[in-house]
């Protein structure tokens, strides 16, 4: 510290902006200082740029591709600050053979000291995909839904899963956010990129993450355009996305991000086991049926409107999102008992504030801050006494008080009000050295009722969930930019309350109990990179982190799901060790990543079924070791190939002890793929039949190997639940003119119509049949 502080006092910051001569920024443009040896730095999306020099007189050489080069003879006093604008004019001479190089801001982002992948989503945004279906194709990801549009899904990341695996929108957490503003409803169309931090994950994303976090990066171009697209399909699919943004030359924007889906998802099961028409338990036999109540429709709509680059804030945006959803149930875990009338819905209203402004504090600081307001409510409608078979027919119950999940009849409907500040602050020490400050606050409190319930309803009572995580980081950045480190902390605190169910009395008016709990926790941390030579990079990253348990999760949903207010936060130590290495040989663009893993959790928090209820329990000490690898291939610019794999080995370090078993002692956890992975070849052919036009073509493929259902070592192999190997196909054409403006593309989904099944052993829709309309216009 005494060597940086030194340092700092010889030299002087010069800082300043590079634009063109109409006042837009000039991003990535080259800035030297030709007598120390051409010294010197690029400047920013913003166009902004800063670089300490020492004292005295010198010229400035500012360039970018397409503009002339300006020099500029400067003078910089050590206790004095320097703001310069430099204007670069268009150089209109023809060029003849230019050749440009430039990281993307994926690259950038691929390339820090955390295990991190990224994909860039300008390629995918004509196809008919989600974001779920994107991620699938990152090594370590296994994402397994329970049906078709709209279902719930199990988002796995090198074996953890759950709410171990964080969900953020431009670094917002998506908690408590209801099932209308999920993965599996955002379209491609509707985002920039994706970013996947694995197991250690950056102070900046605060959140109490276990097995790492998905960051989403909507649109982040500073320019005027209109984004529409439309989705027809296979199971009357239908799904519509708009996304505009206008930016004035005033410093005013205007964003508008919107969507709708709905299917009827009423794809063909094999192998039910169906009752006779009168619905009793007479006349059983194995049939296929068609899924028929489990149609699905969401929409979202989602205002921004604010001013940038002002003298008081580079950014002040005020939003506004709304969202909701319809879902029917057809069945609950067991699928031998379809639904004919059962549906859930969710209603979100948001209110958000984003504001932000660098170059505070003689251009050191930069700050962050994010706050919304959000009123999320989450209902469950069961108020039919009929009894369906799985051809439509019905008979009605004897006892007209049941509703179809054999329970008594419920409107229950929660409603939660919730509130969530993020805040982060950055002071650079000089252009190798920083410090950051994040601050995570997620207050959420719910209150329940139910007109078709005269006695207690649950959360009648309010319950209050109070979860703040603050982040402390030190960076540098050395020796050319070849040595980034990070080292860093979190702490951790939650505070809950509420009136839960006693589990352990049988006396009914001691039952439900007044709860209270509070959890402080320290987390720490290091990730670090080093490139051995430009195109090698060796990569190392360690945490100890906290999840704290949900407030669903301890206190239940008041339906199905019971609470339990023993639960005890989730704690891992996460390990990661993985080299990069990028080439370009001829015509041939390779990259190859792998990445060994490893993560220690305590206190596993899962379901069990308890009949037709469920709850959560701490019930594992976990670990999960494994390799990933992944190698892409860009042959021309045309021809590409990837491919990547993934193996894990997550064993229950209890288990046996627990059951007084010794043969299940450290044995491998069931129901979770070990070996997965996927494929995908094609190509992108440009002015094939006009200028500025594209085709594309591709085929991909995903596999999962076999896994047993409920154990690997008990009971005769033979008589075990085996989830099948599984191998599905996917191939896509997809055709744009006029430079992209206009869109089209078809999707065929397991071309084969191979068998697909969940983490339930719950088949998945087969083969399916897409075609998407996309016009684009941009200045």
């Amino acid at each position: 510290m005494l060597l940086v502080t030194l340092y700092c006092h010889s030299q002087a910051l010069l800082n300043g902006v590079v634009v063109d001569e109409k006042s837009h920024p000039i991003p990535e443009a080259s800035i030297h200082i030709l007598e120390l040896n051409n010294r010197g730095t690029s400047s920013d999306f913003n166009g902004e740029f800063s670089l300490s020099v020492p004292e005295g007189s010198y010229t400035l050489q500012a360039s970018f591709v397409g503009f002339q080069t300006q020099f500029l003879q400067i003078s910089v006093v050590a206790s004095q600050q320097q703001r310069i604008r430099i204007v670069l004019k268009e150089n209109i001479e023809e060029l003849n053979d230019v050749i440009v190089k430039a990281k993307t801001e994926a690259q950038k982002t691929k390339e820090k000291a955390f295990e991190v992948e990224v994909i860039e989503i300008k390629e995918l945004k004509n196809t008919s995909a989600d974001i779920n279906a994107i991620l699938t194709t990152i090594p370590g990801v296994n994402v397994r839904q329970r049906g078709g549009l709209g279902s719930a899904f199990d988002f796995s990341l090198n074996g953890l899963s759950g709410k171990q695996v964080k969900f953020f929108i431009d670094g917002i957490p998506l908690e408590n956010f209801g099932s209308s503003l999920s993965l599996n409803n955002f379209s491609a169309t509707l985002i920039e990129r994706a970013e996947i931090y694995k197991g250690v994950v950056p102070i900046y994303l605060g959140a109490d993450a276990l097995g790492g976090a998905v960051n989403i990066i909507t649109n982040i171009r500073k320019k005027d355009f209109l984004d529409v697209s439309y989705d027809v399909g296979s199971f009357n699919t239908h799904r519509a996305t708009v996304n505009a943004q206008h930016y004035s030359k005033k410093g005013w924007m205007f964003q508008l991000s919107s969507f709708y889906n709905y299917s009827d998802n009423n794809y063909t099961i094999d192998d039910i086991e169906v009752r006779d028409e009168l619905g009793n338990d007479t006349g059983i036999r194995l049939d296929d049926v068609e899924r028929f109540h489990d149609a699905y429709n969401s929409q979202m709509i989602a205002v921004k409107t604010g001013i940038l680059e002002k003298s008081f804030a580079d950014r002040l945006v005020l939003g506004v999102t709304a969202s909701a959803n319809e879902n029917e149930i057809q069945h609950p875990i067991d699928p031998q008992n379809p639904f004919g009338e059962v549906f859930s819905e969710n209603d979100i209203i948001s209110g958000s504030i984003e504001f932000e402004k660098n170059n505070l504090l003689r251009d050191k600081l930069k700050l962050k801050i994010y706050g919304s307001i959000t009123r999320n409510s989450e209902k469950v409608v069961d108020t039919s006494s009929r009894k369906y078979d799985w051809f439509g027919n019905f008979i009605e119950r004897g006892d007209q008080t049941l509703g179809e999940f054999e329970a008594s009849k419920t409107l229950f409907e929660f409603k939660d009000n919730l509130h969530l500040v993020n805040a982060l602050a950055t002071y650079d020490l000089n252009d190798s050295h920083s410090i950051s400050i994040n601050y995570t606050k997620n207050y959420i409190r719910r209150r329940g009722e139910d007109e078709a319930q005269a006695g207690r309803i649950a959360f009648q009572d309010p319950h209050i969930v109070n979860k703040n995580v603050i982040g402390l980081s030190y960076d540098f950045n050395i020796l050319d930019n070849r040595w980034k480190t990070a080292i860093f902390s979190k702490g951790y605190l939650l505070n809950s309350e509420g009136i839960v169910e006693d589990l352990f009395t049988n006396v009914e008016e001691d039952r439900f109990i007044k709860f209270e709990n509070t959890f402080e926790e320290l987390g720490y941390g290091l990730a670090t990179t080093f490139k051995i030579v430009p195109d090698f990079q060796l990569k190392g990253s360690f945490e100890r982190t906290f999840r704290i348990p949900e407030g669903y999760e301890v206190f239940g949903d008041g339906f199905l799901l019971k609470s339990n207010p023993t639960l005890l936060p989730e704690e891992s130590y996460n390990a990661n060790l993985g080299a990069i290495f990028n080439t370009e040989i001829n015509k041939l663009k390779l990259q190859v990543d792998s990445n060994i893993f490893f993560r220690d959790a305590k206190n596993f928090i899962a379901i069990r079924s308890e009949g037709i209820f469920s709850r959560y329990y701490n019930t594992a000490d976990a670990r999960s070791t494994g390799v990933e690898g992944e190698i892409r291939m860009l042959y021309n610019n045309t021809f590409f190939l990837d491919i990547n794999a993934t193996y894990q080995n997550i064993i229950d370090q209890n288990a046996g002890e627990n059951a007084g078993v010794d043969f299940l002692r450290n044995q491998r956890i069931a129901n979770i793929p070990y070996l997965f992975g996927n494929a995908r070849i094609g190509g992108r052919f440009k002015n094939v039949f006009t200028t500025k036009d594209q085709l594309n073509i591709s085929w991909s493929t995903y596999y999962v190997h076999d896994y047993p259902l409920t154990s690997f070592v008990e009971g005769n192999p033979e008589d075990r639940d085996i989830i099948p190997e599984q191998l599905s196909h996917n191939l896509e054409l997809g055709y744009s003119f006029k430079d992209g403006r206009y869109n089209l593309s078809m999707l065929t989904r397991n071309i084969t119509d191979a068998k697909i099944y969940d983490n339930f052993e719950i088949q998945q829709p087969g083969r399916a049949f897409y075609v998407k309309l996309r016009y684009y216009i941009s200045n």
